[in-house]
């Protein structure tokens, strides 16, 4: 059974904008019963060189996939982006062993993410985030879509209206619309992408990705 754990990650120093602190209030009010627990530099470590790197050069969207895909591996628990917004109670989920949603038709996300202790899923997508961080940054939902199409694992993936009623990347309406709201829906995910590498760091990435597949062909 998932623990009523929210694993919260915050890298940077910065404080929470609005949203973000509206969203964790969302938290409080509907899983009263649940420990959250705020994860930063400070108080969270990993001793794998990807990740040293990664924060020695302030790449928090890297810490930040590393450290919720561990702390869910450690310690069991919900991981919760802090731009999700909880709108009903969670606790329907925690008899799974690990579960996820839809962000569309064909594709899982990590906004949120419930797991066991030592689920064989979370730390198959360990591995794999700290092997692309080796040479690239792939976003997460990215990387664990391929673990989960290539592997045979016990997980649930909920449809799309349970946390992701609403996607502005992937429909032609760009707005959270009172439609999208289903008698599913537990929890809305705002897609602030605060992990977007910058516009230098994602030509930086695409020129590295063309090199070393060059590299790879000679």
């Amino acid at each position: 059974m998932i623990p009523k754990t929210i694993h919260c990650i915050w890298f940077g120093g910065n404080e929470f904008p609005a949203l973000e602190k509206k969203c964790i209030e969302s938290w409080k009010k509907n899983l009263p019963e649940y420990e959250i627990i705020y994860w930063n530099e400070s108080n969270y470590n990993n001793t794998d060189p990807s990740y040293i790197k990664a924060l020695k050069n302030k790449k928090w969207a890297y810490c930040s996939d590393v450290a919720r895909l561990d702390l869910l591996y450690k310690y069991g628990g919900i991981y919760l982006d802090t731009d999700m917004e909880v709108t009903k109670s969670l606790s329907r989920f925690l008899d799974n062993e690990c579960f996820l949603g839809k962000e569309s038709e064909r594709y899982i996300n990590a906004a949120i993410i419930g797991a066991e202790k030592n689920n064989d899923f979370i730390a198959a997508c360990l591995d794999a985030v700290l092997e692309s961080m080796r040479s690239d940054f792939i976003p997460i939902p990215k990387i664990m879509n391929e673990v989960y199409k290539k592997n045979s694992f016990k997980i649930n993936v909920y449809e799309r209206d349970f946390f992701y009623p609403y996607n502005p990347f992937a429909y032609p309406v760009k707005n959270l619309m009172f439609s999208d709201i289903t008698p599913n829906t537990h929890a809305i995910h705002h897609w602030n992408y605060s992990w977007k590498p910058s516009i230098p760091e994602r030509i930086f990435n695409k020129v590295k990705r063309t090199l070393f597949k060059k590299t790879s062909k000679a």
